[in-house]
């Protein structure tokens, strides 16, 4: 203005907002919400889907495998090759990159862009938003652990191959779920821990790959050449998972050579509680600005 006779300052004030108060419960889902576009890369650019893809599409690669197999052979053959348990050994690299893409992605990236401190403002408190991060992570992964399997079943049911009778395919179908997501859970928190310690994403990615990959070099290293006990297996983290899938399917054949079902679950159990400790310890000492 070039007149200052003119001049009018227009106070518009504080206003409160009215609008719907829908608390802690929608803040998780929408933290929950947001977490699964980014790992799958929705609503980005095509590069961050290229990983989700590519790690989806080769978990489903040995179901799709097999199917063609009870598709081609006749049944009683086919019915040789169903194995629901060995799966999931079978999907152990997809699972581990997905892992350390994943993690470190939903983690750090809210750590390092601020994004933290803007959810603590929130209704959210740290163990909410942890809560929304960890269902958000098990939830993908389980793309990758669960989904084949089930469709796996499904397409075995189609074909008429695999469990037979209400009661068998339930029991089956209970026994895939518990896998799954016991599967899922176990590769989630060992990655969140990772992602909690350090603050590169780049550097929590190559964490979780190496401490799959040398924990099963190590302990397979220690029984076979240090002639340790058969115990020390149950300690391979990338074999872990499966063992305890195949314990659950009570199928010997796919189970860590002489580990019992105690050791190996004490040791999957001692895992989670332990990723669990790392996660919310390094968490309650985050720095927030509000």
């Amino acid at each position: 203005m070039t007149n200052g006779t003119n001049a009018e300052i227009y106070d518009q004030g504080y206003r409160v907002y009215d609008g719907p108060r829908t608390g802690v419960r929608t803040a998780v889902f929408s933290v929950w919400k947001v977490s699964v576009q980014r790992a799958l890369g929705l609503r980005r650019k095509f590069r961050f889907k290229i990983i989700p893809a590519i790690t989806i599409f080769i978990s489903f690669v040995p179901a799709l495998v097999f199917l063609g197999i009870s598709v081609v052979f006749p049944a009683e053959l086919a019915d040789q090759f169903v194995d629901f348990s060995g799966y999931f050994g079978l999907t152990g690299v997809a699972t581990v990159l997905f892992t350390a893409f994943v993690t470190p992605e939903l983690l750090i990236s809210d750590r390092q862009s601020g994004m933290f401190g803007i959810y603590m403002a929130s209704p959210l408190d740290r163990g909410n938003y942890l809560w929304a991060k960890l269902q958000a992570i098990v939830g993908v992964i389980s793309t990758v652990t669960l989904l084949p399997v089930v469709f796996l079943l499904i397409g075995y049911l189609l074909v008429g191959v695999g469990p037979e009778g209400f009661s068998d395919i339930a029991s089956t179908g209970l026994r895939i779920a518990l896998s799954g997501l016991s599967v899922a859970l176990f590769y989630s928190l060992i990655g969140m821990a990772v992602a909690t310690l350090t603050n590169k994403a780049g550097v929590g990615s190559a964490v979780v790959i190496m401490l799959f990959l040398v924990s099963a070099f190590l302990a397979n290293a220690l029984v076979d050449v240090a002639d340790a006990p058969d115990w020390v297996l149950a300690f391979s983290l990338f074999q872990l998972p499966g063992d305890i899938a195949a314990r659950i399917f009570d199928e010997p054949i796919n189970q860590l050579n002489g580990v019992s079902t105690a050791a190996s679950v004490s040791v999957f159990v001692a895992t989670l509680v332990l990723s669990l400790v790392i996660v919310w310890s390094g968490y309650k000492r985050v720095e927030v600005s509000k």
